[in-house]
């Protein structure tokens, strides 16, 4: 009994070895034939992205520099002739404004006086010599005549000519002498020459004077200056020289505070600076102290002008600029493509872009955020949205 036992599990062994063989061959025979059939096609997924639709179009670019408010005249006024300080003007004060021919200072100078004097005293002389020579002259013609003679005489002197002439001379020397002395002592009233600002005062009452010597120091008050320095890059944005002086809508702002004001372009450099390589150009700022508020000389400001229309350009969100300099796009199969750039001009939010010629004809998608991962001829579902 045990040994029959044995052999029917011997048996089932056998069967279960032989139908484990069986299984396994036609299952191998099965994927060996799969693998002959080619896979089947996996469909492409388009990539979800978000775009902005733009068109070629002209944009004016906004051109915007520093600069420092300065006076149109800046003068260190000096005395002309010595003397003693006999009074200072009450506006010659730092902070004060005087107008031209407003008088700052008067002199004391005892010379100056004597030296008109004695000019008016040598004048006087002269004029009555020289009218003294005319009765000779006259006299010596008439003494020519009386005796018959015809014609000049060989010699100019027995007419007194070359007397006259010198005499002539002597009152023009002395009228020249006189104008002197008169205007050195014009100049013992110390006077400002043009409307302005006094910054600092450097005599006193009582104090000698030398002729040269430092009275005030003047900033003129009719108009300021602030100069800006372009590059190259900036000037290809502006109009003509002729439309750019003819412009008043330059904006300019105080760095320091909200205060701002209305200029106008008064001036272009002809020239470029060796050292920066730039070229400057002046804005004017009419009665700056008149202003509300008024613009104080040594202001530290901005300056913000309109450039000239530029045409086929892109303004797009500051985000459309890879990290790569490219901008992405769709093309005509839904595809992402892109092309290397750099901005023509930007603002505060844009980003103004020269669009290539070959997609200046219409309107195209432009990814408003791309990643660095993109590829081009990438499937894409583009959702629109307005700038």
């Amino acid at each position: 009994m045990k040994l029959s036992s044995q052999w029917i599990l011997l048996i089932i062994s056998v069967l279960i070895a032989v139908a484990a063989y069986f299984y396994i061959d036609d299952a191998l025979s099965e994927k060996e034939f799969d693998l002959g059939k080619p896979l089947p096609e996996k469909k492409e997924e388009a990539l979800d992205i978000s775009v902005v639709s733009v068109n070629a179009s002209s944009h004016k670019a906004t051109i915007k520099a520093s600069g420092i408010a300065n006076p149109r005249y800046k003068l260190t006024l000096n005395s002309k002739v010595s003397g003693e300080v006999a009074k200072v003007s009450d506006h010659l004060e730092a902070g004060q404004r005087v107008k031209k021919g407003d008088i700052l200072v008067s002199l004391n100078n005892k010379e100056l006086n004597s030296a008109v004097a004695n000019a008016k005293k040598t004048l006087a002389s002269a004029e009555l010599a020289l009218k003294e020579e005319m009765r000779q002259g006259d006299q010596a013609r008439a003494e020519w005549k009386a005796a018959g003679f015809k014609g000049d005489p060989d010699s100019d002197l027995v007419l007194r000519v070359p007397q006259l002439a010198n005499a002539q001379a002597e009152v023009d020397s002395a009228k020249a002498t006189l104008l002197e002395a008169q205007d050195n002592l014009k100049h013992t009233q110390i006077v400002a020459p043009f409307d302005a600002l006094v910054i600092s005062r450097n005599i006193s009452p009582g104090s000698y004077l030398s002729s040269g010597g430092e009275v005030a120091t003047l900033y003129s008050t009719d108009r300021a200056e602030i100069t800006i320095n372009l590059a190259s890059t900036d000037w290809q944005k502006l109009p003509d020289m002729k439309t750019l002086l003819n412009r008043t809508s330059v904006i300019i702002h105080s760095i320091d505070s909200n205060d701002q004001w209305q200029g106008r372009v008064i001036g272009i450099d002809q020239h470029i600076d060796t050292t920066t390589r730039m070229r400057s150009l002046i804005v004017g700022v009419d009665s700056p102290l008149d202003q509300t508020p008024p613009l104080l000389p040594g202001s530290f400001v901005t300056t913000q002008l309109e450039g000239k229309a530029i045409a086929n350009l892109w303004k797009l969100p500051s985000t459309a600029l890879s990290q790569k300099s490219e901008i992405w796009y769709v093309n005509d199969e839904k595809r992402l493509d892109a092309f290397d750039t750099t901005p023509f001009f930007v603002d505060s939010q844009s980003i103004y872009i020269l669009v290539p010629e070959n997609l200046r004809n219409r309107a195209y998608q432009v990814v408003k955020k791309p990643f660095s991962s993109y590829l081009k001829n990438t499937l894409v579902n583009p959702s629109e949205q307005s700038q």
